[in-house]
């Protein structure tokens, strides 16, 4: 299964015009019944939703199991039936999202990307949901994992499909090598020891890439940020020392200690292909990857295991992936019968079902406790090191002018990786016209 948890924006306007369309779109619908789904109630009296979802493969079969077990279970009973509609990427959803709640055809709930949540719940397209989540539920979801969910002190959603980066390597190469596979690499020296060690079989030690969610991993472990106050992200901060070092580190790895870079917005896809292909032991990813890792592992006749992203100065990760939302518009008992399908698709049952199903991450405290996940990282314990590195999770940006500014930050440490120059005067330069879009867009 590919990677779809790192950061998916939708294009909703250049800089400070995304959250004012959203608000015009807002204001357009009236008193909000133009966003009401066309169907409401069939003829023997049941409610009718529409849940919207993204991607394909295990995903799109985790969500249609869900809804069928829905239906069959708290929806036979309480007279509430629910249809599943893929809608494509995450971009696409919520690109269609915006159409559809003009025309009157938005869904009841929906998938959404997390860093989406702040401009839909200003341009009031998504609704708050405190009163549906139980105080129990809310604390049971690892700290980091609420962040992403919550706007202005209300809570806009729930953790659905959610991931953070991880290290993977290949234990094959490792062995190779006369490194110890058994234990990934803890620390940044330990990543330069082992990339050294990696040259003498040929192959190179660390692949990466200017992706921007891997790269705040990376600084964030370095003491640093990319984007300042988190969430919020009203300030780029990629030109302070932790995340320039981060930089240096990167270039003199390059240049001296076997790391490989890539280049270009293809640069995934390469990677992905390099790792396959055993021309990289090591690599990030998102813990969605997983269970495509290790297949292709097993295809390929090598070891693929996990560890947390190493650390400089301390262990720490954003998150990704996708939370579910109610629609703005819905209420009474459309509201109600929303927030049942929210509440049972964020279950502690549904996260173990969602976690074994899909690979991303187990959403709940309490369900390390279950006998199915016990079982599952016993034969696996690969999955244990995603579960363990989620105390160290923080939320991830949710400024509407992020894709703009991400895109700064990549033209300027592309720019610098590729020429090895001394990476403070073009940071700085691209810092001060990132900050400038991001408070546009706060």
């Amino acid at each position: 299964m590919k990677d779809l948890s790192r950061r998916q924006f939708v294009k909703l306007g250049a800089t400070a015009t995304g959250a004012a369309a959203l608000a015009g779109l807002s204001a357009c619908s009236g008193d909000g019944g133009a966003a009401s789904p066309a169907a409401s109630t069939s003829s023997d009296g049941t409610i009718e939703l529409t849940y919207w979802y993204c991607w394909t493969d295990k995903i799109k079969e985790n969500n249609e199991e869900r809804i069928q077990e829905f239906n069959d279970t708290v929806g036979k009973e309480k007279g509430i039936h629910v249809t599943a509609e893929s809608q494509g990427s995450y971009d696409d959803l919520n690109s269609k999202l915006k159409s559809a709640f003009v025309a009157g055809e938005a869904p009841d709930v929906c998938v959404m990307v997390i860093n989406s949540t702040k401009v839909f719940a200003d341009g009031g397209m998504i609704q708050p949901i405190d009163e549906f989540v139980a105080d129990d539920d809310l604390n049971d979801f690892w700290p980091g994992l609420m962040e992403n969910c919550q706007v202005d002190g209300k809570l806009y959603g729930v953790p659905y499909l959610r991931s953070t980066p991880i290290l993977y390597y290949n234990k094959t190469l490792f062995e190779k090598a006369g490194l110890d596979a058994s234990v990934a690499p803890a620390t940044w020296d330990d990543m330069v020891k082992a990339s050294d060690a990696l040259a003498k079989v040929g192959v190179k030690g660390f692949g990466f890439s200017s992706d921007t969610w891997l790269l705040e991993a990376f600084s964030f472990c370095n003491g640093g940020s990319l984007w300042g106050d988190g969430i919020l992200g009203t300030k780029a901060t990629f030109a302070d020392d932790p995340a320039v070092d981060m930089v240096r580190w990167f270039q003199d790895n390059v240049a001296n200690h076997n790391f490989s870079f890539v280049a270009g917005t293809n640069a995934s896809d390469t990677l992905d292909s390099n790792a396959a292909n055993q021309q990289i032991a090591m690599w990030t990813s998102s813990t969605a990857g997983l269970t495509n890792a290790m297949s292709l592992a097993e295809q390929g006749g090598y070891e693929v295991s996990v560890g947390f992203i190493p650390k400089n100065a301390q262990n720490k990760v954003p998150t990704g992936g996708c939370n579910l939302v109610m629609c703005g518009s819905i209420e009474g008992e459309r509201r109600e019968a929303a927030a049942e399908l929210i509440n049972f698709m964020t279950s502690k049952d549904a996260s173990v079902k969602n976690h074994l199903k899909t690979g991303y991450l187990l959403t709940r405290k309490s369900a390390s406790d279950d006998d199915r996940i016990k079982d599952a990282y016993a034969e696996m314990p690969e999955y244990q090191v995603a579960f363990d590195q989620l105390e160290y999770a923080v939320g991830d940006c949710m400024n509407s002018g992020f894709d703009e500014a991400a895109k700064i930050y990549v033209d300027a440490f592309e720019g610098v990786m590729s020429t090895g120059e001394n990476p403070e005067d073009k940071l700085k330069a691209a810092a001060e016209q990132a900050t400038s879009v991001l408070a546009q867009n706060a």
